[in-house]
């Protein structure tokens, strides 16, 4: 099954990584475009038995042909895309804001198309990825793009393509949210005196326990009020972050929306 890949940044090469691990006969149908020389050479050295090539092939005949590049290139990408007669079953994007009438307007391919927008932990198996489709879907075609993904984590059918802009902003840009909430308790631990490593091993193994007790119960109201004893500690720091010139959820919930909105901007020009 030949694969050809566009761009392996950061999400491009998390794809790629993936895939080679879960089916290892792809080392010699995958190809992959990456104009970025440094990025390139250094991917040639970690995968070794992939071709690699500065620019989309002529002429090249296919399976699926993944879209991993930033949506504000897409218009240049497409255009060449349609003068090398790249032939394909299925178009796969995981641009962000890209909408599949962009993806079938601007590429001139005979193919069914998907959209999909995976996290940063699919790099190890533990990502989240919604994915789209306009119906009919060829059932074959739906099953061969879920069993890819899959192998980055739990994959998600959208119902809707209007509820991609919000999962990109809630689970897409997610991961840095809880990276910045991660690193404030973190320094916080290292402000009272405890050592990095330790500090770190807190603040991880609390967020994993709770996070573990969260996916056996939905009641987190309930989950908070365990922990909040009226007149302890937790219950002094709970009103500080809900304070109404600092409330932890409306600056949360500002955040998302502003992900949602640049979500939605960058694909108005595709």
């Amino acid at each position: 099954m030949k694969i050809l890949i566009i761009g392996a940044g950061k999400m491009g090469e998390a794809v790629l990584k993936k895939w080679l691990q879960n089916n290892s006969e792809f080392k010699k149908e995958i190809s992959v475009v990456e104009i970025n020389n440094k990025k390139r050479n250094t991917l040639k050295r970690k995968y070794s038995d992939v071709e690699f090539n500065k620019e989309i092939p002529d002429s090249w005949t296919g399976y699926l042909l993944l879209f991993a590049i930033k949506p504000q290139t897409f218009l240049a990408v497409s255009k060449e895309i349609n003068s090398k007669n790249i032939t394909t079953k299925i178009v796969l994007s995981i641009m962000a804001g890209v909408t599949l009438r962009s993806l079938k307007k601007r590429i001139h391919c005979k193919a069914t198309f998907f959209r999909a927008m995976p996290n940063l932990a699919s790099n190890i198996g533990m990502g989240v990825t919604g994915v789209f489709s306009r119906k009919p879907i060829i059932p074959k075609y739906k099953k061969k793009v879920e069993q890819l993904l899959n192998s980055l984590g739990w994959v998600y059918w959208i119902k809707s393509e209007k509820l991609f802009d919000p999962l990109t902003a809630i689970s897409g840009s997610g991961p840095a949210y809880v990276f910045l909430f991660l690193q404030i308790m973190i320094n916080s631990a290292k402000s009272f005196g405890f050592s990095d490593k330790t500090s770190k091993q807190l603040v991880l193994k609390t967020i994993k326990g709770a996070s573990e007790i969260l996916e056996n119960n939905n009641n987190i109201d309930a989950l908070i009020s365990d922990v909040a004893s009226p007149g302890g500690t937790t219950e002094a720091a709970l009103k500080i972050l809900t304070k109404n010139n600092t409330n932890l959820m409306i600056i949360l919930n500002k955040a998302i929306l502003a992900a949602y909105k640049r979500s939605k901007k960058l694909g108005e020009n595709a």
